[in-house]
């Protein structure tokens, strides 16, 4: 199993100089509202690929009292008794730069990417089928990033060609081949996007029936897209003729509306009860978290004995709401899948239902 053995932190958010050693198992972070809890458990999260749980500019990382310094995050990464030295920190662009044992190279990179994913719990997830459709997509897509690193670049791309496309149907002489290669693109990657997604809601929600049917953490729910398109056409990653004559048919309306009508970025993810049918929205902020949390589960269950590919799992002020069930999930995620975990709270009584192997640290 690999794991993070530390973390060391210089000029970052509001650290000068901090450092921690980890356990291997779990690890509880302990202190007040704006100590920096969220901060080290960002550091983390940023030494995966990407910018991290809160998707941040690289220049806010800067500890603001020496904002012309830049910030480093130092960590070893151990797998399979092997230690990667980890380094990030900011170029001069104010561009994430990432070193592997002083290498900086895309094989070094790519290899110790390989070797672990990174999945989180943020206090805005409690309410995740009350908030936005972009919230859930971006969560739906996290999912899919941490078995597929090349995911995000597939995302970007697709929005890349739906922002170029716009420009172009603003002018009043654009270029038709142009445009007409463009929407090529929206649609190659629009169909890519809607069948990988398809494709893992389906997995998770196998392993959720497995998971529930073993021990029944919640009522029996399912996960699905809702896309109107989608509903239309169901195999429409398998018909991009269909895809993209619809795109084409709305340029003038995708004019005036300022954005593209149909596609993956209209999609939504709904969870849905399968005895009675009804929406998770309905359900109380402490059975959602419960949702959340099996989702999660699913995810690295999906991972552990699918990819052979060892998850680290952040949760960020994990205690609200944390009834008999959720301390239930939170000690099977501990106890059963044998990950690292990082929790974060604001008093160690909150922890008491944890096994004795936790670490805790007190964050001033």
């Amino acid at each position: 199993m690999g794991y993070f053995k530390n973390i060391n932190l210089f000029n970052y958010r509001n650290f000068s100089k901090f450092n921690l050693e980890f356990g291997n198992n779990c690890n509880v972070l302990i202190g007040k509202n704006g100590s920096g809890k969220t901060n080290i458990l960002e550091s983390i999260s940023l030494l995966e690929k990407g910018r991290g749980i809160r998707k941040d500019k690289i220049n806010n990382l800067i500890n603001f009292n020496n904002i012309d310094e830049g910030f480093k995050i130092f960590s070893i990464f151990q797998d399979s008794n092997i230690n990667y030295d980890i380094t990030i920190c900011n170029s001069d662009n104010n561009k994430k730069k990432i070193f592997i044992n002083d290498k900086n190279d895309s094989i070094a990179i790519k290899y110790y990417e390989s070797l672990f994913a990174v999945i989180y719990f943020l206090p805005e997830m409690e309410r995740m089928f009350v908030e936005s459709p972009s919230f859930r997509r971006n969560f739906l897509d996290r999912l899919i990033f941490s078995s597929e690193k090349n995911y995000n670049s597939i995302i970007n791309s697709y929005k890349k060609a739906l922002t170029e496309r716009q420009i172009l149907l603003k002018k009043n002489n654009y270029d038709e081949k142009w445009l007409e290669e463009i929407e090529k693109n929206i649609v190659n990657f629009g169909s890519l996007i809607y069948k990988k997604r398809d494709s893992h809601i389906q997995t998770i929600n196998t392993i959720l029936k497995k998971i529930n049917s073993v021990k029944h953490f919640s009522k029996d729910f399912y996960l699905k897209i809702n896309d109107q398109f989608l509903e239309e056409n169901p195999n429409i990653y398998n018909q991009n003729n269909i895809y993209l004559s619809k795109i084409k048919n709305n340029r003038k309306f995708d004019y005036m509306s300022g954005r593209c009508s149909v596609g993956p970025h209209r999609s939504d993810l709904i969870g849905l009860n399968i005895e009675n049918k009804f929406n998770l929205n309905q359900l109380s902020t402490g059975q959602q978290k419960t949702i959340v949390l099996l989702i999660i589960i699913s995810q690295c269950e999906y991972l552990i004995k699918n990819l052979n590919l060892n998850p680290i799992i952040l949760l960020d002020e994990i205690c609200s709401h944390l009834d008999d069930i959720n301390r239930e999930l939170l000690l099977y995620l501990v106890n059963q899948l044998n990950v690292q975990v990082f929790m974060t709270g604001t008093d160690r009584n909150y922890f008491s239902f944890l096994s004795t192997k936790a670490n805790y640290y007190n964050i001033a």
